[in-house]
């Protein structure tokens, strides 16, 4: 069997579009010339990689075999392209901005370690920002990509960023959705019970896995919370377990500490799911590679923060009528009625 990097590059990006087209968009490339790559690759695996769907693909088993040893061989080939370049008295730097609820520790960790992995021979930058000031800094050129949350299936593009004042705007940006994120509703074991929702921290009022919360609570109390903005999630869950308030918290990030005795959940209040999305300048020049080891690098580092346990995607709760007891999506419960979460 002889498959070529090309068609290997070309076999990975149409398994995280699910699309011939998607991924012909992408690469540059046809759809005519996916195709032929992707019948070709199949005649040299003897059997097909993809089931053909009304709208898009989806790989069979032999395909999932192929996609995994896929992408070893492309770390690896990455990984002797950088090896082979020239010595550079000063690498190439990849500035990447990171929103607040996805720059906890590990996260930042994890990120870091992988990239010196995937990304050799380039300087990985991370820069700490809020959700609104992503844009901005694209258009300064302070960042070459952005790791954000956004909302779980929201297909129209004015929704990049969760906000619809980047409608305007999203024509300079594309979206890379890496993994879905889980967030848990928690408040710090000596909080007084029944002031579970009086008071909300935050660590970025324009992220939408930290507006979600506070707009929750509105709508079932009848009455905005007072709202604490700490700037960071190693603020907002010290804070939470000190008892300011009740918080979102990623799972990962809450799951140590409510083990050691420090968070529990929030009664009667679903966990939720956001996506982790890279966001990239639609016409960056950066050469191809850098920019895929970069979104295999984020895709890593989520996956490896992401919890299994169900969650919700937040527009079943807030887009729905139901937030008096019914059952919501995902195998999560809305508030019983006799719960009183502001008193």
């Amino acid at each position: 069997m002889d498959i070529d990097a090309r068609t290997l590059r070309t076999f990975r990006e149409v398994t995280l579009t699910g699309s011939f087209t998607q991924a012909a968009r992408r690469l540059g490339y046809s759809q005519s010339s996916v195709t032929a790559q992707m019948r070709a690759l199949e005649r040299q695996v003897g059997e097909p990689v993809f089931e053909r769907l009304p709208n898009g693909v989806r790989l069979t088993h032999s395909g999932i075999v192929l996609r995994d040893y896929a992408r070893q061989i492309l770390t690896l080939v990455g990984e002797m392209e950088t090896a082979l370049r020239r010595p550079a008295a000063n690498p190439p730097r990849l500035t990447v901005g990171i929103v607040p609820a996805l720059a906890y520790g590990q996260q930042l960790a994890r990120v870091t370690h992988i990239g010196r992995r995937l990304l050799s021979g380039v300087q990985l930058a991370l820069r700490i920002m809020g959700t609104a000031e992503v844009h901005d800094a694209f258009k300064a050129g302070a960042i070459d990509g952005a790791l954000v949350l956004t909302v779980v299936d929201a297909d129209d593009p004015a929704d990049l960023l969760g906000e619809q004042q980047y409608a305007d705007r999203s024509d300079d940006l594309t979206e890379v959705r890496l993994q879905e994120v889980e967030f848990v509703p928690v408040t710090g074991v000596g909080r007084r019970p029944g002031g579970h929702g009086r008071q909300v921290v935050i660590a970025d009022p324009d992220c939408p896995s930290q507006r979600w919360l506070p707009e929750f609570l509105r709508l079932r109390c009848d009455s905005p919370p007072e709202i604490h903005e700490l700037g960071s999630m190693a603020g907002v869950r010290a804070a939470t377990q000190s008892g300011l308030g009740c918080a979102m918290l990623p799972t990962a990030l809450a799951a140590d500490h409510e083990e050691a005795g420090g968070l529990r959940p929030l009664p009667g209040v679903p966990r939720m799911r956001w996506n982790a999305s890279l966001i990239l300048g639609r016409h960056d020049t950066r050469p191809a590679v850098d920019r895929q080891n970069l979104t295999e690098t984020l895709r890593q580092a989520t996956a490896l923060g992401r919890a299994a346990r169900p969650a919700v995607p937040a527009a079943e709760v807030l887009g729905g009528a139901g937030l008096g007891g019914e059952v919501l999506g995902g195998g999560a419960t809305a508030l019983d009625p006799d719960t009183s979460i502001a008193s």
